[in-house]
């Protein structure tokens, strides 16, 4: 009984993050259609006023500022857009969603990613999936605002069952232990927003979830998970 009332968590756990994903898409659309194009009209009627202010330099100057506070608003909110964007879960392969997030990271980070696929990677069930990518989307932004790398690296295989992803850095490294145990820690202090996040999506897969970091000596970061 125990056996089946863990298969039956495990399947509402692989439907809840579907289901989350598929809400995180709405959220996106509906800041795309909403706030983004109120923020773009604000901003074409202020450059508008900045023109027609020319001649009074005090309240020119106030437009320009308002200006420039909204171009970054903007800016902020469309690489958000764009990092939760959905690449196309349902229709492409593993390893074409993992190259096409480290790109994306290098493109707009200008780090560089060292990427490790297999040819024979092959597919995965859905769940499995969006949880792979939204942990390395995670585990990569951390590595290159926390954490003062040079390099990272990404590699994915399969380890008979499961799908094996580690991602791992030269940076200035952490304690685990001290930062995972106390809830006050993620985020705040240790500056690690996200780590209790890929540790809750592995447990509620029914994987496994490795950290390893010393202050000096990097991170790295590993997680399997069920492939069907």
């Amino acid at each position: 009984m125990t056996e089946v009332r863990d298969a039956e968590a495990r399947a509402a756990s692989r439907r809840l993050l579907a289901t989350s994903e598929r809400e995180l898409q709405r959220i996106v659309l509906d800041m795309h259609d909403g706030p983004v194009q109120d923020i773009f009209a604000a901003l074409s009627q202020l450059q508008v006023l900045e023109r027609a202010l020319a001649a009074d330099s005090t309240a020119a100057q106030r437009a320009r500022q308002a200006v420039r506070l909204l171009e970054r608003a903007l800016g902020e909110i469309r690489n958000f857009i764009g990092a939760f964007r959905p690449p196309g879960f349902e229709r492409r392969q593993l390893g074409q969603i993992i190259e096409g997030l480290a790109v994306q990271h290098e493109t707009l980070t200008e780090q560089a990613v060292e990427l490790e696929l297999p040819g024979e990677l092959g597919d995965c069930a859905l769940p499995t999936k969006i949880a792979i990518y939204r942990i390395l989307q995670e585990a990569l932004a951390n590595g290159h605002r926390h954490s003062g790398a040079t390099r990272q690296r990404v590699s994915v295989e399969r380890r008979g069952l499961s799908i094996a992803l580690t991602v791992s850095d030269d940076g200035r490294g952490f304690e685990p232990q001290r930062v995972l145990a106390r809830e006050e820690d993620v985020g705040v202090e240790g500056g690690h927003f996200g780590l209790r996040g890929i540790q809750d999506r592995v447990e509620m897969l029914g994987g496994t979830f490795t950290l390893e970091s010393a202050p000096g000596r990097g991170t790295s970061l590993t997680v399997a998970l069920p492939a069907e």
